[in-house]
């Protein structure tokens, strides 16, 4: 394994964080807010410890294969969550390092959780720099879905670059340039949504970390109300597509732009997406109507904006939903595990694996009637190999076991099932908010303990590089030549 360069690209990337730092810094100094100098020193000193650490492991032959890419997932995680979490350590608001390393994990991995009691009272620097956190980490989500995801047949991406499923030395070939195109769309959405929400009524400085929170699907906002403090349909509508938009396969995006006759409504996952919102909608708005006796057009306003926000995993909310009964609250829990699309900044177990599995049990029944008909798995003309129907059942195993596994560790730290529950879906699918009066739309996760915080924080990250780039990385096998 080329342990240089792993650790010279991790330098690379602490660098980089380290130059972001000096967007909150400008804009604090320019509030005259005296965290600037917080945000400059410590940006500073990042920035010269990954150049240091670049040169120190600098190679000529820079080689990045598949066990890097696995190792530099897991480590790359670690390191600027670590990282990241200095400024909120550092700043005005007054955080531990559990509850900073938490609030940067929340942000990078595009959770969405908060410990910060009173968003308001932070500086700008601060709520620009939590709105940059999530920005840069959907970005690292969507380009390691697309580099190394793949090479695990879990993501089910290599169907995305051609009709037929190709080699994946062929798709690790073109990452490069699709990933330098998947940021080139993933700007230009930020800034039309900036332009958009700043149109519907919000400030310049909260367009801006609204537009960038909600194209990551993280939904970190700067109120403590979060939308629903704006109370304005036009900023919601825009914020509701916005969300939508993030959480389609961005490659067919590029594949759109490359060939303009391609429909992306033509994809199977983004048609099963777009019919699970409106279902959901549906349900819930009509639950709404009948038990609590709202009005129909109030009832789908509010349903359609959070039912998309906890199945988009982004996490906003407009009213405490969590108020909204027994049943509504066991159905939002549901949406919360389905996540959007592959190769998204959303989580969950996503729509393609869904769909997959959904096509396995077929398969399963139509076996038991004609036992020896051969019938493949396909999607999108393109045929599904049993590893990757494999990976993706053990992947799904493994989110749902890790989720139990997680609760039982949190209810040891004294919260009660209900509670650790939801925080632990909550987490590893990063969806931001949980669903009880405690942890949901209208609460944080301050009052928890550091250990339930770290167990959380861990759990994000988990979450995030799917289960399987981190126990590749425990087997013996992986470390020998």
């Amino acid at each position: 394994m080329e342990i240089r360069s792993v650790f010279y690209i991790i330098g690379m990337l602490i660098s980089t964080l380290g130059c972001t730092m000096a967007v909150p810094g400008i804009i604090d100094l320019i509030a005259k807010n005296s965290d600037w100098s917080v945000f400059v020193s410590t940006g500073l000193i990042i920035f010269f410890l990954g150049i240091t650490l670049s040169l120190a492991f600098k190679n000529k032959n820079l080689q990045i294969g598949t066990k890097e890419t696995f190792l530099l997932t897991f480590l790359a995680w670690i390191f600027l969550c670590g990282i990241s979490a200095l400024p909120f350590y550092l700043s005005s608001v007054n955080l531990s390092y559990t509850d900073a390393f938490f609030e940067a994990t929340s942000g990078l991995t595009t959770a969405g959780s908060t410990v910060l009691v009173d968003i308001e009272d932070a500086t700008s620097g601060t709520l620009i720099w939590r709105s940059i956190l999530q920005w840069l980490g959907g970005i690292g989500i969507i380009v390691m879905a697309v580099a190394a995801l793949p090479l695990l047949h879990i993501s089910g991406l290599q169907i995305f670059f051609s009709e037929q499923t190709e080699r994946p030395d062929k798709i690790k070939e073109r990452v490069k340039n699709i990933a330098s195109s998947i940021i080139l769309v993933y700007l230009f959405l930020t800034i039309t949504w900036t332009i958009m929400l700043n149109i519907a009524g919000m400030s310049l400085f909260d367009s801006i970390c609204h537009a960038m929170t909600t194209i990551a699907t993280g939904g970190f906002s700067t109120k403590n109300g979060s939308i629903g403090h704006f109370q304005n349909i036009y900023i919601e509508i825009i914020i509701i597509f916005g969300m939508i938009l993030a959480s389609l396969p961005f490659i067919l995006y590029i594949k759109k732009i490359s060939n303009n006759k391609i429909s992306i409504l033509q994809d199977q996952q983004v048609r099963l997406f777009l019919i699970l919102i409106l279902v959901s909608i549906t349900i819930i708005a009509l639950w709404l109507n009948i038990t609590k006796d709202l009005p129909l057009i109030t009832a789908i306003r509010l349903s359609s904006f959070n039912a998309i926000s906890i199945m988009t995993g982004t996490g906003y909310s407009t009213v405490d939903f969590t108020l909204w009964g027994s049943f509504t609250t066991s159905f939002l829990f549901i949406l919360m595990f389905i996540g959007g699309c592959t190769g998204s900044t959303t989580g969950g177990l996503k729509i393609f694996r869904i769909l997959i599995i959904g096509k396995i049990i077929f398969q399963q029944i139509k076996k038991i009637i004609r036992p020896h008909q051969v019938i493949k798995i396909t999607y999108s003309k393109a045929s599904i190999d049993e590893r990757t129907t494999l990976s993706i059942l053990a992947l799904s195993f493994l989110f749902l076991i890790s989720t139990f596994i997680i609760t039982a560790l949190l209810c040891m730290t004294g919260l009660d099932t209900t509670t650790a529950l939801s925080a632990a879906a909550t987490a590893l699918a990063v969806v931001g908010p949980g669903l009880t009066t405690e942890i949901g739309p209208t609460g944080n996760f301050s009052s928890l303990s550091d250990q339930a915080k770290w167990i959380l924080a861990i759990s994000m990250i988990i979450g995030r590089i799917e289960f399987f780039a981190l126990m590749v990385l425990l087997l013996p096998s992986f470390w020998k030549r």
